[in-house]
């Protein structure tokens, strides 16, 4: 079909002249059937909004958009039309030097934008101010204070959205410049506001005693993380200033210093444990020149040729190198981990800026990378709330918590930190835990039977104090979280809250010490398994068999039941799989990497769902079986148990 212009001899009025044959060529087209295509006809880029009689709002594209203009202009509708326009594109907005960002590629920030971007975190940066309005952090810097001795001649206002130096604002674009916007570089935290600080004056001079009142301001002020890339000799009051600040909840990091070739003396405040010290590598992970190295050195990050804002002007950008733009990043992964979580508190945030580290250097931490590269991805991951799924003695395999022998808790995946004993005093070695049902709190227990409970776990009685018979190894939760088992490797049981007792094996003659035990769904019952593999089970805890007549290559060392109680399975310390009425998942036989001692088996813990299973190594390896699924290890800890979360 043919669609030509209409014949003009005629007289008719001005308006159908022009419009009658396109309705005959629109019609002619919609009964036939036949869609225009975007090569040949005059519609197809058009689009238009319209307003129906009823006050909704549309958008109409194509023909369709012609046809109800048309009607408009025929007055055979009561519809509005309020734009008419030919389409055209529009693209994410970029940032044009992120390219030259090589920080973001060697780290996950990007990888943890789609969960956090630092929205509702303020992050103080205390330093030479910051240029509020640098085109990059237009937005992102709200009122601050200015405590630096050149104060009335420089910043009038007193908020310290000034910066001669250009050091501060440096610091604040690598936290915080605004992604939105399509210009300069990418900020790690691009959601954050920032809170300029200044105490340093346009020479980067400053005193520690306005320091200290800097740090107390911005904890007073609501910044949950407080930066400080700056640096000198001991202060008491720097350090009075950071145990205040941390007791409001705000996580202070400190640039390690930059005179490793200078003599590598300590640099305050990031020395004072109440700091976190963030030590900076090169393009290659590697450790930079300048970095100090030191056992107070907690984290490291990017420092070597860093592009960012800087404070001369509204649109330059500068590169430099230093510790001092390291800090920034380690903040920017603490923003995001408070955005993950804002209840938590800094010693929490510090634990999981730590726990998720990447380990560079030599195995486990060193006085050169601490704990390792920051790792804000897996950082927010283990710091997201786990969901409240209701009571389960099973686990969904989103996560894990590791429970090392000096009664450290380390997270990884959705699994939540609610506090341990890193520093707090014990009586004897841990050697086991159990998770609420909520994931929001776990016990943990001692070998003489001394319990400890965080978040939600509530305290129902120990065995500390108490004599013993065998020393405890075990522990399992009841399903309504308000009580608790203890097994000892007498195969004695102790129960606790609403844990009931149904049965044990103390007092028995054993062929071999009780090493694990685990609770039926119901909490009506349980089962525990000793060396040989011998099983016992209680209550309504079924039996499905065992290795105790076998003659085996390794002992067994744990046990757990499918959720529904039709099986368990059980592993021996070479990782070799015992399973009972449950789908085999594969083993390792035999855990031993090339030219490595011996390292046994301590854990094994299964899916709700069965069809998977972690066994964790007594060095804090985690394997993943089935359809668990992998999410780190504690590798270098002395591991005792692995719980699962819910």
């Amino acid at each position: 079909m043919r669609c030509g212009g209409g014949q003009n001899g005629h007289a008719r009025p001005r308006l159908l002249r022009y419009v009658a044959p396109a309705l005959v060529c629109i019609a002619a087209l919609l009964a036939s059937g036949t869609p225009a295509r975007a090569d040949d006809s005059a519609t197809a880029r058009l689009w238009v909004v319209t307003r129906a009689g009823d006050g909704r709002m549309h958008v109409v594209r194509g023909l369709r958009a012609a046809i109800a203009r048309m009607d408009v202009q025929l007055g055979r509708t009561d519809t509005q039309v309020l734009s008419t326009e030919d389409e055209q594109p529009v693209a994410q907005l970029g940032d044009p030097l992120r390219s030259q960002q090589w920080a973001l590629d060697e780290t996950s920030f990007e990888a943890a934008w789609p969960a956090e971007r630092g929205s509702g975190v303020t992050v103080a940066v205390v330093d030479t101010g910051v240029l509020g309005s640098h085109q990059d952090l237009v937005g992102a810097v709200i009122p601050g204070t200015d405590l630096a001795s050149d104060a009335h001649s420089v910043d009038p206002d007193g908020t310290g959205r000034v910066d001669p130096g250009g050091h501060g604002t440096h610091v604040a674009g690598i936290i915080g410049a605004r992604t939105d916007n399509g210009l300069g570089i990418a900020g790690a935290a691009p959601a954050v506001k920032i809170m300029p600080v200044r105490v340093l004056d346009a020479h980067g001079s400053g005193v520690a005693s306005d320091v200290a009142e800097g740090i107390i301001w911005a904890a007073d002020h609501g910044a949950r993380v407080i930066n400080l890339s700056l640096g000198g000799g001991p202060s008491p009051g720097m350090q009075a200033a950071m145990q205040y600040a941390h007791d409001k909840r705000a996580v202070v990091l400190a640039a390690a210093g930059n005179s490793y070739q200078q003599g590598n003396a300590p640099t305050y405040p990031a020395a004072y444990p109440e700091a976190i010290a963030v030590a900076a590598v090169n393009q290659s992970l590697g450790h930079a020149s300048f970095s100090n190295t030191g056992s107070y050195v907690d984290v490291a990050a990017p420092g070597e040729m860093i592009l960012s804002t800087y404070g001369a002007n509204t649109h330059d950008y500068q590169w430099m190198s230093g510790t001092s733009m390291a800090t920034p990043y380690a903040s920017a992964a603490a923003a995001l981990i408070v955005a993950a979580d804002p209840s938590l508190t800094a010693g929490e945030v510090r634990h999981f800026l730590q726990t998720t580290a990447r380990d560079l250097g030599s195995s486990g931490r060193d006085d050169t990378f601490g704990y390792g590269l920051v790792n804000p991805r897996a950082a927010v991951a283990a710091a997201l709330p786990a969901p409240d799924n209701g009571p389960s003695n099973g686990s969904t395999g989103k996560g894990y918590w590791i429970i090392t022998a000096d009664g450290r808790v380390r997270t990884f995946g959705g699994a939540t930190f609610h506090g341990d004993l890193a520093h707090v005093p014990h009586s004897a070695s841990i050697v086991a835990g159990a998770r609420t049902p909520t994931g929001r709190g776990y016990w943990l227990v001692g070998s003489d039977g001394a319990v400890y409970s965080f978040g939600d776990a509530k305290f129902h009685g120990s065995m500390s104090g108490r004599h013993l018979t065998g020393q405890i190894v075990g522990m399992a939760a009841t399903p309504t979280g308000r009580g608790y088992i203890l097994l000892g490797t007498d195969g004695g049981i102790f129960s606790f809250g609403d844990a009931r007792f149904y049965g044990s094996t103390g007092g028995w003659r054993l062929n071999a010490p009780v090493l694990d035990m685990t609770m039926t769904r119901e909490g009506r019952g349980y089962w525990f398994v000793a060396a040989d593999g011998g099983v016992f089970s209680f209550g309504n805890a079924k039996f499905h068999g065992s290795t105790g007549n076998m003659r085996l290559a390794a002992p067994v060392r744990s046990m757990t039941a499918a959720a529904n109680g039709a099986g368990y399975w059980m592993v021996a310390v070479d990782g070799g799989i015992f399973a009972f009425n449950v789908p085999f998942k594969g083993s390792l036989p035999g855990i031993r990497s090339a030219g490595a001692s011996y390292v046994p088996t301590v854990r094994m813990r299964a899916l709700k769902s069965s069809d998977g299973y972690y066994m964790l190594g007594q060095d804090g390896a985690v394997y993943a079986f089935g359809a668990a699924k992998y999410y780190g290890s504690a590798t270098g800890a002395w591991a005792v148990d692995l719980m699962l979360t819910p």
